[in-house]
């Protein structure tokens, strides 16, 4: 092998069958990838190793020494990484033929073939460890045994475990152990497949029929893992205050006295909301950026009035735009070129409008066409945007392969379309000089720096209640911070108890949202009777109580990669008896949830990593396997009792959950709720540590006024006096 210093701190790996760039990221990160690589979707810059790399040659191996990290690579293609003399990672090229398993006789009853039809070269990495990441997912939080494949896919239906493909597709994992844990990000857009040691128990395998191989390996803590991969592709920027709030969406609220009228129903029932959603009904024929005036008259008076009163309402918008001359936003794709083409023609299929047509969203001049129009309508008052449709969907066929999507052919833009869509959406948000609230239904690695997600169209079913769980913590550990389910379900009926399970269920989600489909049974909680409006009513109030717990985790996540929603191994890697736990739920170091997942269940166990609280009744929980309530009466949710939490009485008053521990502590965020300001220093960061039974609070950053003034300490009551940070 020929090696060679292609440009500063980047080495050329060459040989028959070797093309590939090498270059540390840092002691415990590196990049390896072919020399024809593309430009990266999700990776802006990355820092560059320069200094300090030993390099030394043999005959069939290189070897790339940095500190106390070694990466040999072999020829043919092996991968081999030492941390402190000791393997941490071995892998070796890999193709991947489909199996010609004839299942005829099957489908003719209707049996689908589950086997992967995917031929492709790719990498073998060999591993039995637990398998975390990818994103979106069905299926258990430790991915062993399962396969999955990397292609946005808009299937309503039930998400059972067998399904490979749902709405987002992020190509980064993690291979878990507790002293260093191993994080792999293939950077390739194509359609990738991910078998997780399904086919040969010993083994993880990647291929890809087209594209290139541009992987990125980490090393570390599972946290350092996330923080690496984050800082690499972004993260979800702080999200506004009041989007920790509830919110309430439907498939549709098609006029303004609707909107009103749910409103009405959520204060007639002494529920709390923030943010009501417009569907696709309040369009005009569908239309993006447009509005129905005989729906909405005045819209720009009634978005005020609706600030005015708390609410904030955020309108959806779809990828598809109508075909038809007259209409503005067509006309102006049509005169400048902005829409996706097939053979130099405008590509046309069927989405909500009819006849429609695409942006060519990876086209940058397309992005700032689109992002003019996102400030327009943010410019009339409305609070955020909701995106949609954006894997592409279409309903007729798929769009073809050879589409051009700006620069791209859909093969290739097919998983980064709703990325690019969110990024142009980004970009209005900046020309409106708004903090930026975007949700998104389709993604790609580096897909939070632009927009939020929710876990798509979920079904009102116990299995996806328990699905919400995993899914949740496989896309906080993916890099997404602000994210969510829809509540109740969105396809299907949801009972009454099944609703009100939910609202406990997602205490913890930072998007609490209840959403449901048309032709489904209303599951606004004003609706509910007795014991489950009760319920739902508890656990609204207490989510309100959360925020300033919430609002800082998410500060952290954008700051350092944290990840604000956990599984339980996140916090204690050192037991194993959390490497596949799925039914209970962390928000940062303190708080956990063991939430009722199953119709009529009044009691459950529950596995305690550590002694906890629980937060209404005061019992203690030591660590090990308890029966806990679970009722619909019940807030299903404990605090770590060596820990601290902070929430919120009222916009004045700070409550702090603590088991007496002397030297308890937690960080506080706090800025004006919305606005930029807080990038330009415009906040407040705490520390709090109990001390003799009080609350000392030094500053670690101030720029603001506190709107706090007093807080309370289980049942004592304190001023609010921060202190100066003296170090």
């Amino acid at each position: 092998m020929d090696i060679t210093l292609s440009q500063k701190g980047i080495y050329q790996i060459s040989s028959p069958s070797l093309h590939h760039l090498f270059s540390f990221i840092s002691s415990r990160a590196f990049r390896f990838y072919e020399d024809s690589s593309p430009k990266s979707p999700c990776v802006e810059t990355y820092p560059v190793i320069e200094e300090g790399v030993e390099v030394v040659q043999e005959e069939d191996i290189v070897i790339f020494s940095y500190q106390d990290i070694e990466v040999r690579i072999g020829n043919p293609l092996t991968i081999e990484v030492f941390i402190g003399g000791k393997k941490v990672l071995q892998a070796e090229d890999y193709f991947e033929t489909s199996g010609d398993l004839d299942v005829s006789l099957a489908e003719k009853e209707g049996h689908k073939n589950k086997q992967s039809d995917f031929n492709g070269g790719g990498l073998k990495i060999h591993s039995r460890s637990p398998v975390y990441g990818l994103g979106e997912r069905s299926g258990p939080l430790d991915k062993r045994g399962y396969d999955y494949i990397n292609w946005n896919t808009d299937d309503p239906s039930a998400h059972v475990d067998t399904f490979k493909s749902l709405y987002q597709s992020i190509p980064f994992f993690i291979l878990f152990n507790p002293e260093i844990s191993v994080g792999v990000f293939l950077d390739n857009t194509y359609r990738t497949h991910f078998d997780l040691n399904k086919t040969d128990p010993s083994a993880v395998k990647i291929s890809f029929a087209k594209g290139e191989g541009d992987y990125y390996f980490f090393f570390g803590k599972m946290d350092e893992v996330v923080s690496m991969f984050t800082s690499l592709t972004g993260r979800n920027p702080l999200c506004p205050y009041w989007a920790l709030g509830a919110q309430q969406s439907r498939w549709s609220y098609p006029s303004k006295e609707k909107v009103d009228e749910v409103i009405q129903g959520y204060r007639g029932a002494g529920l709390p909301l923030s943010v009501v959603y417009l569907d696709i009904d309040y369009m005009d024929h569908y239309k993006d950026f447009t509005v129905d005036p005989s729906k909405f008259p005045d819209i720009v008076s009634w978005l005020k009035q609706k600030k005015d009163e708390g609410i904030v309402i955020i309108p959806i918008i779809d990828a598809g735009v109508k075909a038809e001359e007259g209409y503005r936003l067509y006309d102006e794709g049509i005169e400048n070129g902005y829409f996706s083409t097939l053979n130099g023609e405008v590509y046309h299929n069927e989405v909500w409008p009819g006849d429609s047509v695409f942006p060519a969203f990876l086209d940058e001049k397309v992005q700032t066409w689109w992002a003019t129009h996102i400030k327009e309508f943010l410019d009339l008052g409305f609070g955020g945007i909701w995106n949609d449709m954006n894997e592409p969907a279409s309903f007729k066929g798929p769009l073809p392969l050879d589409v051009d999507m700006g620069g791209s052919l859909h093969e290739k833009a097919h998983n980064v379309y709703g990325h690019f869509m969110v990024k142009a959406g980004a970009k209005g948000f900046e020309l409106a000089a708004r903090r930026l609230f975007q949700l998104t239904r389709a993604g790609y690695a580096g897909t939070a720096a632009y927009s939020s997600s929710w876990a798509g169209d979920n079904q009102s079913i116990y299995d996806h209640l328990r699905l919400s769980l995993p899914q949740m913590m496989n896309m906080s550990l993916s890099g997404q911070a602000y994210i969510g389910v829809d509540i109740g379900g969105f396809g299907g009926d949801a009972t009454p108890e099944l609703l009100s399970k939910w609202a406990y269920a997602s205490l913890l989600n930072p998007l609490y949202r209840n959403h449901s489909s048309l032709g489904t049974t209303d599951q606004e909680p004003y609706l509910l009777k007795g014991q489950y409006l009760e319920a739902y009513r508890k656990a609204l109030h207490f989510r309100y109580r959360l925020r300033p717990a919430l609002y800082t985790e998410l500060f952290f996540a954008e700051k350092d990669g944290n990840v604000p929603l956990r599984p339980l191994l996140y916090n204690y890697p050192a037991d194993e008896r959390l490497i596949n736990e799925n039914t209970e739920i962390m928000l940062g170091k303190d708080l956990l949830l063991i939430p009722s997942l199953f119709p009529g269940e009044q009691k459950r166990g529950g596995y305690f990593p550590a002694d906890f609280i629980h937060v209404e009744s005061g019992n203690l929980y030591q660590k090990g396997d308890h029966i806990v309530n679970c009722d619909l009466l019940t807030l299903p949710l404990y605090f770590r009792k060596d820990g601290l939490v902070a929430l919120e009485d009222d916009e004045h008053t700070l409550s702090l959950l603590w088991g007496e521990k002397e030297g308890a502590w937690t960080y506080l965020y706090e800025d004006q709720g919305d606005g930029l300001d807080y990038r330009k220093g415009v906040y407040n960061l705490y520390r709090i540590e109990m001390k003799q039974g009080r609350p000392y609070i030094c500053y670690l950053h101030h720029g603001m006024e506190s709107r706090y003034t007093n807080i309370h300490v289980n049942k004592f009551e304190f001023p609010f006096l921060p202190q100066e940070n003296k170090d």
